[in-house]
């Protein structure tokens, strides 16, 4: 990181006269307990030292105190390729949920402390892709850092610092494994985190390729080229499946691996995760509420649509490339900002304010949401019978059939027996195969919970060369095109039976849709890793879908 320095450095001495976000504050040691003097809001940049002696860049937002005052401590740090917010106006302070939430607890009255993750933005050392000893340590080395040179951070009941912490993806990560050893941290918000990192990599032992080059590209550049990805083992990903060696480091950096050895995380936790997200998706955010509550933990989720989303064709564009959360959301009946809600959870935990943020609130689309007491579990079972889809073509050019789907719903519209409920099985050539399994009868239905299938893939091809793609479609009354459920698909990467249940969706239904089991030769989302030997494969078995009925 030597040239991080030097740049750094130059930069400071170039542009010192026009900017002082250049310029780092040098601090004393803070006296314990409230302010003895007025101070007003602002900010500074920081240099924080960690235990091995690496320096991590950071901005401190002072917020505005009397005498006699305290407020609490919210840590924020940023997404894997990121880099923190300098500045209200800036990339992270204005476009990224961190950075806005972050922002807001500010000017609410908390201390914030942003900080760059090393190898990231200007702070030393290189990318070790969340190790417990360097990424998920440095947590503590911030707290510490914060709590000996920030005056007037409140306490709780109990004497214990009132911290909070915020981070999505990578930062998500970071507060997830450090609340397993950190006890001074009391009230997380973890947006798009994981819970089994080689899970949520690489389903089936699968890697996500279209992700694996968005994180191979974008963040090495962010970060000097420092990053781990580019050196043995994890480089080994892009031949598209897990080596033991990788997987074996991803385990040692997963809450799933604290949890099942005993181990439990010390703070409550506001989780935030997408339906749409195709990379962490819902279901690690379920296993890391179970993980907090076995912990006697308050473990809240906010089941948005966003997080992790690819740029259009691959998937429906949301407002950002690869990663944008929702705006609002509406868990008590009207439309709030997410920032607000997290806001108001942070104020619930470490000022002891009445909080309004619900046990679980579900987005069943950017408009609507549910507040359940439990997340559903029932599913309706369905057989298949035996389908066959062409490898690797079918669902290649799927993106761009949009126009054509439209066109032809206005034509067929101009009918009046325009109702394609009772169409036959479509697709398995060019595009994806659609098995259609249940036609729904009422507007009160909802696809919300976890699919489930039971499948023998067999094909033309070897063993290893049979490969397809399988997720939840539906298709709405009266339309041609076939919507993936929560544009979620589950590799099968190789001939076999498969009985496991698949990412959970959230959909609302209406009478005359038909819903059923889509099957990929190809996708996007796995974009370097279809099978490319030309042939068929042939499934059959059961698949379980989770049907419910709205009950508002």
């Amino acid at each position: 990181m030597r040239s991080k320095a030097l740049a750094l450095l130059a930069c400071c001495l170039f542009l010192s006269a026009t900017l002082s976000g250049c310029a780092t504050t040098q601090l004393p040691l803070a006296e314990p307990g409230p302010v003895s003097g007025s101070r007003e809001a602002t900010r500074y940049q920081v240099k924080i030292p960690t235990h091995d002696g690496q320096m991590l860049a950071a901005t401190v937002y002072q917020p505005a105190l009397a005498a006699g005052d305290s407020a609490p401590l919210i840590i924020a740090t940023h997404g894997y390729g990121g880099f923190r917010a300098k500045r209200p106006f800036s990339i992270y302070g204005k476009t990224m949920i961190t950075g806005q939430a972050a922002i807001a607890a500010w000017r609410a009255g908390y201390w914030v402390v942003f900080y760059d993750q090393r190898g990231f933005g200007g702070s030393d050392d290189r990318v070790h892709m969340m190790a417990r000893d360097k990424e998920v340590r440095d947590v503590s080395s911030v707290i510490d850092w914060s709590l000996a040179h920030l005056p007037g951070i409140s306490t709780l009941p109990d004497g214990a610092p009132a911290i909070g912490m915020i981070g999505e993806s990578y930062g998500a990560g970071a507060q997830i494994l450090a609340s397993f050893h950190e006890p001074r941290l009391q009230a997380l918000v973890p947006i798009a985190g994981w819970h089994d990192l080689a899970d949520a990599m690489a389903p089936n032992s699968h890697v996500r390729t279209s992700w694996g080059g968005a994180l191979a590209t974008v963040p090495p550049v962010t970060s000097g080229f420092s990053t781990q990805t580019l050196s043995r083992p994890w480089r080994s990903m892009f031949s598209g499946t897990l080596s033991h060696d990788v997987r074996r480091a991803m385990n040692a950096r997963s809450p799933a691996t604290w949890c099942g050895n005993g181990h439990e995380p010390q703070a409550d936790v506001l989780l935030v995760q997408g339906f749409r997200d195709s990379l962490m998706t819902m279901d690690q955010a379920l296993d890391n509420r179970e993980c907090f509550l076995d912990a006697g933990r308050d473990a809240r989720l906010l089941a948005i649509q966003g997080g992790h989303i690819l740029p259009w064709p691959v998937q429906r564009w949301s407002g950002k490339p690869l990663f944008n959360t929702d705006r609002h959301v509406h868990c008590n009946g009207e439309a709030q900002r997410l920032e607000d809600v997290i806001l108001s959870w942070w104020d619930e935990k470490l000022r002891g304010e009445e909080g309004d943020v619900p046990p679980l609130c579900i987005a069943l689309d950017y408009q609507d949401s549910i507040t359940p007491e439990n997340f559903p579990e029932s599913v309706q079972r369905f057989p298949v019978s035996r389908e066959q889809v062409h490898i690797p073509i079918a669902g290649l050019f799927e993106g761009f059939m949009v126009p054509f789907d439209t066109g032809y719903d206005l034509f067929r519209g101009l009918w009046g027996n325009a109702d394609r409920r009772f169409l036959k099985p479509s697709g398995g050539l060019g595009r994806p195969r659609f098995i259609p399994l249940y036609v729904v009868e009422r507007d009160d239905e909802l696809l919300l919970g976890t699919p489930e299938i039971n499948l023998m893939l067999g094909g033309t091809a070897s063993v290893r060369s049979t490969r397809v793609f399988v997720g939840v479609g539906v298709q709405h009354a009266n339309q041609r095109r076939i919507r993936v459920a929560s544009e979620q698909l589950t590799p099968l990467p190789k001939k076999g039976r498969y009985q496991q249940s698949l990412a959970p969706v959230a959909t609302p239904l209406q009478a005359g849709d038909r819903v059923g089991l889509i099957v990929y030769g190809f996708n996007w989302q796995y974009a370097f890793n279809p099978s490319f030997w030309w042939s068929r494969a042939r499934f059959n078995g059961e698949v379980a879908l989770p049907l419910i009925r709205d009950d508002r």
